[in-house]
């Protein structure tokens, strides 16, 4: 028998739903996403953008959804772990409650994850070339100059991300406290990560095309495509981890 004074245990959904929200969210995420993830590409190339129908916009979203909800869901349970480590390690510098803490442990976490992940995200930039790279094909291409540009792509992505809720609740304050605010939040920080990482991204894509980068002009090709592509993932993904987690909630 179980002690009275036991807390209760969680039901088996509960208990996984933070482990199983963020990979599917971002799965789901990738495909009203994917166009404009595609078109970056070629901008950042320096190639006409190609006329696309429908049909293959959806396939090829739904292609990427393996490998994207398996990346990003990995990256942002990793990042809070990543973030509670810092925290008992360097607990003068971000156990603070304060918004500045609060920014600079979620940008330490994120960077620290961007270059850990940076094997993998090599591979997801090369299913978003057309037509898609093989992993074999990413994976032979990959060289630490790489793994630095990802790494720079990878901190300002996964900080949007995580900075939703720090952006919510500035916003909230002048706003309003709503869900359109929340989501309004979701996508500027969505899209202002994007912009922080782009110089890094199309200095990868680049890369991995055997292009070099000749001028800091080259690198914003594709800015304001990608941050709209990332502004919608990140709505997506908050719509898709909230629905999961609602019904995690009701099973408590």
């Amino acid at each position: 028998m179980t002690p009275s004074n036991s807390p209760p245990s969680q039901g088996f959904w509960p208990t996984l739903a933070p482990y199983i929200a963020p990979p599917v969210a971002a799965s789901v995420a990738i495909v009203p996403a994917y166009y404009d993830m595609v078109i970056t590409r070629f901008m950042q190339k320096g190639l006409p953008v190609p006329n696309m129908y429908a049909r293959q916009v959806v396939k090829g979203g739904v292609g990427a959804m393996p490998s994207v909800g398996a990346l990003v869901g990995t990256q942002m349970v990793l990042q809070d772990r990543v973030e509670k480590a810092l925290v008992k390690t360097f607990p003068h510098l971000f156990e603070k409650d304060s918004n500045k803490a609060k920014a600079s442990l979620t940008l330490a976490s994120s960077a620290i994850v961007g270059g850990l992940s940076s094997p993998f995200l090599a591979v997801y930039n090369g299913k978003t070339m057309m037509p898609p790279w093989r992993v074999k094909e990413s994976l032979s291409k990959f060289s630490l100059k790489q793994a630095g540009a990802i790494t720079l792509q990878q901190t300002g992505f996964v900080t949007g991300l995580a900075a939703a809720d720090l952006v919510s609740a500035q916003m909230k304050q002048k706003l309003g406290d709503n869900k359109p605010v929340e989501y309004l939040a979701a996508a500027t920080a969505g899209g202002f990560g994007s912009i922080f990482g782009h110089a890094g991204n199309t200095a990868l894509t680049r890369w991995q095309n055997g292009m070099t980068v000749n001028s800091f002009r080259q690198l914003s090709w594709g800015a304001l495509r990608k941050a709209r592509g990332n502004a919608v993932f990140a709505v997506f993904y908050k719509l898709g981890k909230e629905a999961l987690n609602s019904t995690a909630a009701l099973e408590k």
